[in-house]
């Protein structure tokens, strides 16, 4: 049975219940507590068992396969999309803030950055690639767009510390996404869009929204 339907309207279902589920767990378990347990069941059952269930173990290993020409330092493009990604957090996130930033700060914002780096590029670049590999729509810009709303839902619970608020956090995340499905469509293969996604979450030094754990 074909799970191209289920995907269609899994990024809009996503969204309405992520934002219920953000703000149920936080008020319930308070914060960061609450707003970590949200980001799990993302993680666990949006980003773990819908592409498990869509695609399988075998295909879901394969997603981070290297395949033929699927190096970036054989094209210009690809290496210039898994780049500025990592350049932009840090120089606007990590250099700002390193200098407050302590060891269990660095090292929680590191195991965010691999799971959330590794977890969203298997769910919105990965399996809308493999199962819509003949339409750009479907593959590149759905689950690009939809990558960008899904955000609202921590947001409304963490607002946005930068300018422009929710939207600019959407709008960024959308080209964000952009950027990461063409070069995963250039190279046939989440790997590298996967580890500089990791590390852009890493820069991002999200380790400092539990730090009242550290003290």
């Amino acid at each position: 049975m074909s799970t191209r339907p289920l995907l269609k309207i899994a990024p809009i279902v996503l969204v309405v219940t992520m934002v219920g589920v953000f703000r149920s767990l936080t008020s319930l378990l308070g914060f960061p507590l609450g707003y970590l347990c949200a980001f799990a069941v993302y993680w666990v059952g949006w980003c773990g068992a819908l592409p498990l269930a869509a695609l399988g173990p075998r295909d879901l290993a394969g997603l981070f396969a290297e395949v033929q020409h699927g190096k970036p330092g054989r094209d210009g493009r690809v290496i210039a999309l898994v780049a500025w990604p990592i350049a932009f957090p840090l120089i606007f996130a990590f250099l700002p803030r390193i200098p407050q930033a302590t060891a269990p700060t660095l090292i929680m914002s590191a195991g965010l950055g691999i799971v959330t780096g590794v977890a969203e590029e298997v769910l919105w670049r990965g399996v809308y690639l493999r199962q819509f590999p003949d339409s750009r729509w479907w593959s590149t810009v759905y689950p690009s767009l939809a990558f960008g709303v899904w955000h609202t839902a921590p947001l409304s619970v963490l607002p946005s510390r930068y300018s422009g608020g929710a939207f600019a956090f959407v709008a960024y995340s959308t080209v964000l996404g952009l950027s990461y499905a063409t070069a995963a469509r250039r190279t046939r293969s989440i790997r590298w869009v996967a580890i500089s996604h990791c590390i852009h979450d890493a820069l991002g030094l999200g380790g400092f929204a539990y730090a009242i754990w550290f003290t």
